[in-house]
């Protein structure tokens, strides 16, 4: 049995990671193998991908190319042997994830696309939506501040950092509706309460898995 690839993608604060551990515990109750990876988790380059995300000025599309060579790693080495035998990989930001970024951040979508064609496809893609101020309110609750590169500052957006958060929020929540709506995603409207999105999550992994 060959296994699949099941890409959770969504902005920092939308629910990404805490959502693909519950997709994660599901899957293990009903006897699935399963691993984890995704945007800036491998070895060969997670610790140097976070230290270029703490300078605003390093350049994007450097950045960009750093975060798919560290998926390019995942994929190899971790990913591949895992669905040849068998285990569903779970990813927690991928594609998607990476391009909303990209787009919000001026990158040509063609350049992208190409650049990221040979990662290999999910077999279901879970696009993670909740509404802009949600998702300031989870970030600020869990670190206490806002991440300078993810919450927009390298864009310049707005002098005001809290208005220029929720501007970047806005442009990237649409660009990753219109992927989802172009690649076959499925939008998730992670703004409700968890377990009720959760048990809806479970429900649309159960559901693909099950026409393998």
């Amino acid at each position: 049995m060959v296994g699949k690839i099941v890409a959770v993608e969504g902005v920092e604060g939308s629910g990404r990671t805490l959502h693909a551990e519950g997709i994660r515990t599901y899957l293990e109750e009903q006897g699935y193998g399963v691993i984890t990876f995704g945007l800036g988790m491998s070895k060969l380059l997670g610790e140097a991908i976070a230290r270029k995300k703490r300078d605003v000025v390093f350049q994007r599309r450097t950045l960009f190319l750093a975060y798919v060579t560290d998926l390019a790693d995942q994929v190899e080495n971790l990913v591949k042997p895992a669905v040849e035998s068998g285990f569903v990989a779970l990813a927690d930001g991928y594609v998607l994830t990476l391009m909303a970024w990209g787009l919000t951040r001026g990158l040509e979508r063609n350049w992208m696309e190409g650049v990221l064609r040979a990662l290999p496809r999910p077999e279901l893609t879970l696009a993670l939506i909740a509404p802009p101020e949600e998702i300031m309110k989870r970030i600020i609750r869990k670190k206490g501040v806002l991440d300078p590169l993810s919450s927009g500052v390298d864009l310049c957006v707005n002098g005001d950092l809290y208005q220029g958060f929720r501007q970047y929020l806005e442009r990237y929540l649409n660009n990753m509706r219109s992927l989802a709506s172009d690649k076959g995603g499925v939008t998730v409207d992670t703004g409700r309460d968890f377990k009720v999105v959760q048990e809806e999550i479970n429900s649309l992994v159960g559901g693909d898995l099950g026409e393998a």
